[in-house]
């Protein structure tokens, strides 16, 4: 890159100076190389420092790699169980000859739109190997690991284009890439494994600005890597859009004068990137809106506001966090949107001197409108909702954009507070002597608040050995299996169908789908057997076996096509064996871990009082 060895000083927005002084990179000294050594090959700086961030990302998870193919975060329950199932299912349903968009192993017999979930079609694809020698828990711990490292690493590429020294654009990577948004989304790859982003930023910026490479060469990688994230997550391809519109605006509107001979360059590479874009995308997006099982309206429900007070606040994930600063309340967004005083401090000093720098302005105005967006539709100020409307209140009303979690905004804030950190230490560092030790001291101060308080923790992968060995293969294969916990609320009974390699369908899933009018909801249309299954999962006493409501399951269990009935390790499982036995009529056969009915049949009336039908 041209802009790896020169000044940033007076630099343009399109990543040329103001003049041609050449600089000494961080690795030289004032008095230049020696002859011999420039003729000595060298290491190139980027393979190390990806080294450096996949090792920081190993040691965040150290715990999972203890024995990373049974040990995982929750113990693959969670969250984590949607993502092992899914990691698991596109190798197997390409080598079956299963659409790998739709399933019918999970809610059965009404199937799965994956569009609609974090189903991770791309990860799954290219790790394919990987899941079919060591398993999909090792599979995800791999993602996990991926999603930090590569984050950084392509954050730290993308921001070497306009600073041109290694130290200073790796420690901007490290703000994005392990930043607390980045951290808060732990049981979420779709969302943490976001190293696409500052490449498609980077290459928005080389169509309309610096254009220095062919417009088709250009507008074709740009198509392939809103492709390919729309196969990793889709509602980050939706954020990097929303901000990619922001800073198109800002571009164009800052090289004015110079427009009238872009604009053919910039159309031939939008044209371009349109086209591969829709050879990617034209089938995943006609399964999601055309498909079956699609939804319409808001399918996340959680949390939409970060609080303005968690920009300084750390949380308790921070390992600098002060016990006064936890008592304040409000930080709604679990610290996701925390950047530090000292890091605000780099910035404001940074947009105070280079002010007249463009690549400042754009940088600053990106890192504000991702930060107002990540507040939510209302300010939250200490946890009270002040009533004040936000920009977010408008953008939640156009389609699509109402399923977009605002607080995970925070993570585009932190790509762009990266990048005007790495400018500020920079421009101490090329001071030489002690501005060398004032940038470095400043790094310190910056991260060292954003650092984690501990590794993540991981639990063994608590899967009965029933389902990973020949037991589970004397099942119909491909015939449906009611597996208890009920996967829902607990949804472990997912990761145990993958770790059995799909070797049946099953009803239920803690997935999306829709209700009869289409609306989304997170579990399969309830009917009788879901709702006592749920009374007994969450500790009631298990509702009674009167003559309509055995009537009732029958017609469940017939409607799901039940071959067999498993019940493994869970909460009140004495309850659920004890209900059991009384709905089937007869006990069950205890199975590597597992209590088995094979082809369970409903006793219609009570024992005692009427024949078995």
């Amino acid at each position: 890159m041209d802009a790896v060895c020169r000044h940033w000083k007076g630099r343009s927005i399109d990543g040329r100076t103001a003049g041609t002084v050449a600089e000494p990179t961080l690795a030289e000294d004032g008095a230049g190389p020696d002859p011999a050594r420039r003729r000595r090959p060298r290491l190139p700086p980027q393979p190390l420092v990806l080294l450096v961030f996949l090792g920081l990302a190993v040691w965040l998870y150290a715990p999972a790699w203890s024995s990373p193919a049974d040990t995982t975060v929750r113990g693959g329950a969670g969250d984590p169980a949607i993502i092992i199932f899914f990691l698991r299912w596109v190798p197997f349903a390409l080598g079956h000859g299963h659409d790998p968009l739709v399933t019918h192993h999970l809610n059965y017999p009404d199937g799965v739109n994956l569009m609609w979930n974090t189903s991770l079609p791309l990860p799954g694809l290219l790790l394919a190997p990987v899941t079919s020698l060591w398993g999909p828990v090792l599979t995800y711990n791999l993602v996990l690991v991926l999603a930090y490292g590569l984050s950084a690493w392509c954050a730290y590429l993308a921001i070497l284009r306009f600073v041109p020294g290694h130290l200073a654009a790796a420690a901007g990577g490290l703000v994005y890439g392990f930043s607390p948004a980045v951290q808060t989304q732990i049981s979420h790859p779709h969302m943490s494994m976001a190293f696409l982003v500052p490449l498609m930023l980077l290459v928005l910026h080389e169509v309309l600005v610096r254009q220095r490479r062919s417009p088709w060469l250009a507008g074709a990688a740009l198509g392939l890597l809103a492709g390919c994230q729309l196969l990793i997550g889709e509602e980050l391809l939706a954020m990097t859009a929303l901000i990619g519109l922001v800073l198109s605006v800002l571009l164009l509107l800052g090289n004015l004068r110079r427009l009238g001979g872009r604009v053919a360059h910039t159309l031939k590479a939008f044209a371009v990137a349109l086209v591969v874009f829709a050879a990617i995308a034209a089938w995943p997006l006609s399964v999601q809106f055309t498909g079956p099982q699609r939804v319409h309206g808001d399918v996340q429900k959680t949390a939409r506001m970060n609080d303005l007070y968690s920009f300084v606040l750390p949380s308790t994930q921070q390992a600098l966090a002060p016990g006064a600063a936890q008592r304040v309340p409000g930080l709604a967004g679990g610290g996701s949107a925390y950047l530090g005083i000292p890091l605000l401090l780099a910035v404001t000093a940074l947009a105070l001197r280079r002010w007249s720098d463009p690549l400042v302005r754009v940088g600053l105005a990106l890192l504000l409108v991702s930060a107002l967006l990540s507040l939510g539709p209302s300010l939250l100020v200490g946890g009270r909702v002040t009533g004040i409307r936000l920009p977010m209140t408008l953008l939640e009303r156009l389609p699509l954009l109402d399923s977009m979690v605002p607080t995970r905004m925070a993570q585009l804030t932190a790509l762009f507070a990266g990048l005007l950190l790495a400018l500020f230490l920079h421009s101490v560092w090329r001071r030489g002597g002690s501005g060398r030790v004032a940038a470095a001291a400043v790094g310190l101060a910056v991260l060292a608040p954003l650092w984690p308080a501990h590794p993540v923790r991981a639990e063994p992968v608590a899967t009965p050995a029933f389902f990973t060995g020949p037991a589970v293969r004397e099942l119909p294969r491909d015939g449906v299996a009611l597996i208890l916990p009920f996967p829902y609320g607990d949804s472990k009974a997912m990761t145990w169908q993958a770790e059995a390699g799909m070797w049946f369908r099953m009803p239920g899933g803690y997935v999306i789908g829709p209700t009869p009018d289409g609306r989304p909801r997170f579990d399969s249309n309830p009917n009788t057997a879901t709702r006592v299954f749920g009374v007994i999962q969450r500790g009631r006493p298990a509702p009674r076996l009167v003559a309509g409501r055995r009537r009732a399951l029958a017609a469940n269990l017939a409607g799901w096509g039940v071959d067999a009935v498993v019940v493994g390790p869970m909460e009140h499982q004495a309850t659920m064996l004890r209900f059991l036995t009384d709905l089937l009529g007869q006990g069950p056969t205890l199975v590597d871990g597992v209590y088995l009915w094979r082809d369970p049949v409903v006793v219609l009336t009570e024992p005692g009082r009427g024949p078995r039908t």
